[in-house]
């Protein structure tokens, strides 16, 4: 999903910069109308679902002789056992570390000669295995991934390096102002649901153990709770003879872990300080619980998130960057995962405008709520969703990572189809109704990281004030 994320991110500045960043007035003289919207070409999507329980899609896309595969199970980092918690971390790091007839090496040298790169990742609900390269090795690269699937060895060489790495990386990352603050946000919205879990406590890393990953590995990687996403320049009835030759005979060997429970929708709104002596910074939080994917309010929500803060020239961005010149980079983002959802506001700004800036998100939070957008603000907020979710998927490697995490979240291919007229079918109304439901001030969580003695009489205004620690 390397190159899905590359994609996405260049999608995101393409059409940041192409359709919200223009004036409200209308667009500049003399240029001409917009085109008409491109509709995304639909694949044909084979979808099958071999004797041992693991469920293919495959769709062929002739042109480039290119092929991508992800091989994805229900099994991320919420499944880690409460005195493991950061055992995914290791896990995605090592599962293609070796197996039981290839070493690391060998599977990095069989792969450049492929023209291929493996790419190995982990969430808060997904693992996957995902393989990019030329169609005519698509058996040896079939071979490859099934091979990492059902036969990683987690040799201890690599396993200790990785541990090692991780380590390093917390000690890196504890330097930064939303290391701590992550961790603060996400318990205060989730209580003791898995989703809260953020930052991984180097003491447990440090006891992770070889059998620890065997276990969780067996139990996760499953046919049962499995897929293939096949999408390029090869036949899907050969897809489907590969999958069936390289996976038909994977069977499940662990024992299986029970399901998630849901998230918290609602929580109670606080006003949180993590103290940071000697910040000439505040980092600003400002969110809730959100739904879990598939929500019926999926696309007005995309449309509301992106008119308050989720493109380059939302309404955030124009105050307090553009007009108030408080911060550099505001963003507004609603993350859904298949258990819940997450809605996050952040802002970095210098101390003396902390709570001045907390006014200003407040403000266009209840903006939403109580006024309707204008007819080419709502306009221009549909145009960037369709054109970023088009060039999103204009890839086989883009679209093989989309219908991966459809999976993951409970959707169909059918899905695909429905995301334009979902985001053109959202009115005035309901960006309304999505701020009074969600979004209203009242109802959201702060938590701020800065200088407790330069900020903290500012943030008293706001009500009671939590000096919290990690």
């Amino acid at each position: 999903m390397k190159t899905f994320r590359i994609l996405f991110a260049l999608a995101c500045l393409l059409a940041g910069g192409a359709s919200l960043a223009s004036e409200d007035k209308g667009r500049i003289e003399g240029l001409p109308a917009y085109g008409q919207d491109k509709p995304l070409v639909l694949p044909r999507v084979v979808e099958k679902t071999l004797p041992n329980g693991l469920t293919l899609w495959l769709i062929e896309r002739r042109g480039l002789p290119l092929i991508s595969m992800y091989l994805a199970v229900h099994g991320g980092s919420a499944l880690d056992p409460a005195d493991r918690k950061g055992l995914s971390e290791i896990l995605s790091a090592t599962i293609g570390s070796g197996t039981r007839s290839r070493s690391s090496r060998e599977i990095a040298e069989q792969l450049q000669a492929l023209g291929a790169e493996m790419d190995v990742g982990i969430g808060k609900d997904i693992a996957y295995i995902g393989l990019d390269g030329l169609s005519s090795g698509a058996g040896k690269l079939l071979e490859i991934l099934a091979d990492t699937a059902m036969n990683a060895s987690f040799p201890e060489d690599e396993v200790k390096l990785a541990m090692e790495n991780e380590l390093q990386a917390i000690l890196a990352s504890r330097s930064q102002p939303d290391y701590d603050l992550n961790q603060v946000f996400y318990r205060q919205l989730f209580g003791e649901h898995p989703y809260a879990f953020v930052n991984p406590d180097p003491a447990v890393i440090s006891r992770i153990s070889r059998n620890d990953l065997v276990t969780a590995y067996r139990q996760r990687f499953r046919p049962d709770r499995a897929i293939l996403v096949m999408v390029g320049d090869l036949a899907t009835a050969d897809m489907e003879k590969l999958a069936s030759k390289y996976l038909g005979q994977w069977k499940a060997t662990g024992q299986a872990i029970p399901a998630i429970a849901k998230a918290p929708m609602e929580t109670t709104p606080a006003i949180l300080l993590v103290d940071r002596p000697h910040s000439v910074q505040s980092t600003i939080y400002v969110g809730r619980p959100m739904p879990a994917a598939n929500s019926p309010d999926e696309f007005a929500l995309a449309v509301t998130n992106t008119l308050f803060g989720g493109a380059f020239g939302s309404r955030l961005t124009m105050n307090i960057r553009e007009d108030k010149g408080y911060t550099y980079s505001p963003r507004a983002s609603i993350t859904s995962w298949r258990k819940g959802g997450l809605f996050k506001t952040q802002a970095s700004v210098r101390n003396e405008v902390t709570a001045a800036t907390l006014v200003e998100i407040f403000y266009e939070l209840d903006r939403l709520a109580t006024t309707l957008p204008e007819d080419e603000e709502l306009s221009r907020a549909q145009r960037y969703l369709k054109g970023r979710f088009l060039l999103a998927n204009e890839t086989s490697a883009s679209l093989a990572a989309t219908l991966t995490g459809y999976w993951i979240d409970g959707k169909t291919p059918e899905d695909l189809a429905r995301y334009v007229p979902g985001i053109e079918k959202v009115g005035k109304t309901d960006v309304q109704a999505m701020g009074r439901r969600y979004l209203a001030s009242r109802k959201q969580t702060v938590a701020i990281s800065g200088d407790a003695k330069a900020i903290a009489d500012q943030l008293s205004l706001f009500g009671k004030l939590h000096i919290v620690t990690p």
